[in-house]
């Protein structure tokens, strides 16, 4: 097991999906209140998540820094501290360089995240954090003391500060492969009343997912559900300890819970998710539209009734689901765009090409990146018949996203089918060497029909054939390639 993925990989991440929802900290896994329940703040403000969230970290930072000099506060230092392990996550350590300033970057969030301990509200994110940041530079054992000392030492942790550290320490050791010593601390802070029966089992389903024992965590998430642990919690305990296993195991598992427990929506959501990974469009249908309107995942699950209608041959009817999605944050906006894809696919396939036109244009005008609406603007053009169009799309979508394989081979296809040869295998090149199958196999016949090639068409294939071994045309091309310069060397 890599312990390294200890508190940065589940804690934080954990941390800035429940900012998006408006909880606080990681308390939609530990059962805690929202914000106006709790008084306190989001750990990351709406727009540094938004930055986060479409992966531009460069601008989280920049605003993280600058609301922090602007208005210094607990609140501001603990969402600088978070940015930066979001930075350190991303920096490379191959280089001597690039380990250097990793390591800068988790010492300033070391220090931030102690800085925001002064506020009591944030003291455990603060703690996690340190912790969290110990860990990433190796100082494992530092990074258990600091978590332990929290727990025990002071004396105005408020409970629900005192069950996260208790929740936090248990999930470290479980990942150290401690289960004696985790079940310990869970029976200890139970008797201690620092943390509730009903989540002590919670954990112990927790600690099962993070070791992904499947076999087990269908019955600890049966002990939690009779404790009164939340259902959504449990709910996503169980998908994570069966993130291995199969789909039809899974499905099995959220039935047997809806049996026991028939009025959990939570179980009833993540088996239509299931279904719906599955295929089976009906039947997670029927178990979606009844959670649309629960605040846990009310726009999760209209996201996922409306990729059911899509796969059900409902296009238009998902628009509806989609629309209302537009511009939120996190999965939900995500889904939206998604299924706006989706749509125009639908329509192109129907050949209504200019309202697939439209919908491609509105992708476009909330994620100007989005490959997917780049790549069907100008096949919309082309099917109108407007080749200009049609490049010009081409044009700006490899302004938008210059080494997309598909779109640099598809715009070779257009290019030579306008003439410009030269054009055309310079494009089919910049694809291949961004990972396009397609652009090799394109350069293959260039090579063999155009210039009368068949040693450089050889080569070109047999590099389609490591990217793709799984194309037989292009192995019946190399095999003819070979086959006429095995004659030209006997003649």
């Amino acid at each position: 097991m890599n312990v390294r993925k200890s508190l940065h990989r589940v804690a934080w991440r954990r941390l800035r999906r429940a900012a998006w929802l408006g909880v606080i900290g990681s308390a939609a896994v530990l059962g805690g209140g929202t914000a106006a329940a709790t008084g306190q703040e989001p750990p990351l403000s709406d727009e540094v998540a938004a930055a986060l969230d479409a992966g531009r970290r460069a601008d989280a930072e920049d605003l993280a820094r600058a609301r922090l000099a602007e208005a210094p506060s607990a609140a501001a230092e603990l969402e600088i501290a978070l940015v930066l392990m979001e930075r350190a996550a991303e920096l490379a350590t191959t280089s001597e360089l690039g380990r250097s300033l990793r390591l800068a970057v988790l010492e300033e969030a070391a220090h931030w995240f102690r800085a925001a301990g002064r506020e009591p509200s944030l003291r455990a994110d603060a703690v996690i954090g340190v912790a969290a940041s110990e860990i990433e530079l190796g100082l494992d054992a530092e990074a258990e003391a600091t978590l332990r000392a929290a727990l025990v030492a002071p004396l105005d942790l408020a409970p629900p500060v005192r069950r996260r550290l208790v929740a936090e320490l248990v999930r470290y050791l479980t990942l150290r492969e401690r289960a004696g010593e985790a079940e310990a601390l869970l029976a200890g802070g139970a008797e201690a009343g620092w943390i509730s029966a009903p989540e002590v089992a919670l954990e112990r389903l927790h600690s099962l997912a993070l070791r992904r024992d499947a076999a087990a965590a269908l019955p600890a998430a049966l002990d939690a559900a009779a404790a009164g642990a939340d259902g959504f919690d449990v709910a996503f305990q169980l998908w994570e300890a069966q993130a291995d296993g199969s789909w039809e195991r899974q499905l099995a598992a959220y039935s047997q819970l809806l049996e026991r427990f028939p009025d959990v929506l939570a179980f009833r959501y993540y088996r239509g998710a299931t279904r719906l990974r599955m295929g089976d469009a009906d039947g997670a249908l029927s178990d979606l539209r009844p959670c649309v309107d629960a605040p846990q995942f009310g726009e999760l699950a209209r996201g996922s009734v409306g990729r059911a209608l899509l796969r059900s041959g409902a296009a238009e009817a998902s628009l509806e689901w989609f629309e209302p999605l537009l511009g939120r944050r996190g999965q939900a906006g995500r889904d939206a765009l998604d299924g706006l894809i989706g749509v125009a696919v639908a329509r192109a396939q129907s050949r209504q090409f200019a309202a697939a036109l439209e919908l491609y244009r509105r992708v476009l005008e909330r994620d100007p990146a989005n490959p997917w609406a780049h790549l069907g603007v100008p096949l919309c053009h082309k099917s109108l018949g407007d080749l200009a169009a049609a490049a010009a799309a081409y044009e700006a979508g490899l302004a938008a996203l210059p080494e997309e394989p598909q779109l640099l081979n598809d715009f070779g296809l257009l290019v030579r089918a306008r003439g410009d040869k030269a054009a055309a295998r310079q494009l089919f090149e910049r694809a291949l060497a961004a990972g396009s199958p397609d652009g090799g196999e394109n350069l293959g016949i260039f090579a063999l029909r155009d210039d009368g090639d068949a040693v450089a068409a050889a080569a070109w294939f047999a590099r389609t054939l490591e990217l793709d071994p799984e194309r037989p045309r292009v192995r019946f091309y190399r095999e003819l390639c070979l086959t006429q310069i095995d004659g030209a060397r006997e003649r």
